[in-house]
């Protein structure tokens, strides 16, 4: 079985590991949910930050693992991720109504609206489950030729990351996978169907 090491914040844990034992580069596949867009498959969002979120929580882990190792990695940058979002009133829907599990995950995301509200921040009616990707390309792949075969990537040279947490051009670097779109309806549905029989199950 491959084994996947899923990232979905800072990659401070897996840098350290690799310092510790490069070797384990041969033994394993990082998906990470981080990094800015690349601006030749897409423009960066209506007012963005140069410095993504995740990257920015440890930029040194990120030119450790990008720069230094040779990881194989499964991409999904911000304009990826992005495109994770579930409205508030499929949440209502699909998920509130799912027993005390459902009634948890709805109060959790309503707990982040009323804090962004203190703020004068309106998140409006759809809220980005930006992690969830990790799921999609692990547990929900092809049953043949095993692959997250309904998703879309590139194959590009992997960049150097600078001291500011951006890209800069490595045409020696080994190629990574770059995920450009997200099969988000099977991720969705997936994940509202097994809330379902979980609830129904519980009965």
């Amino acid at each position: 079985m491959p084994l996947y090491v899923v990232c979905g914040a800072g990659l401070t844990d897996l840098a350290s590991a690799y310092l510790l034992e490069p070797r384990i580069a041969d033994r394993l596949t990082l998906i990470w949910i981080g990094g800015p867009e690349y601006t030749d498959l897409a423009p960066p969002p209506p007012g963005y930050t140069s410095l993504e979120y995740n990257l920015g929580i440890d930029i040194k882990a990120g030119q450790v693992i990008f720069n230094k190792s040779a990881i194989p990695i499964w991409q999904i940058p911000r304009s990826s991720y992005r495109l994770v979002m579930m409205s508030y009133s499929s949440l209502l829907v699909k998920v509130k109504t799912q027993g005390k599990i459902g009634e948890y995950l709805t109060s959790a995301l309503e707990r982040v609206m009323k804090a962004t509200a203190k703020f004068n921040l309106n998140i409006g009616e759809t809220y980005i489950v930006g992690d969830s990707p990790l799921v999609l390309l692990t547990a929900l792949q092809s049953s043949f030729e095993a692959d997250p075969s309904s998703s879309e990537y590139v194959m590009r040279p992997s960049p150097l990351i600078n001291n500011h947490g951006l890209y800069e051009v490595n045409n020696s670097g080994r190629n990574i996978r770059v995920y450009t779109r997200l099969d988000v309806n099977l991720l969705l549905e997936d994940f509202y169907a097994k809330l379902y029989l979980f609830n129904q199950n519980r009965k």
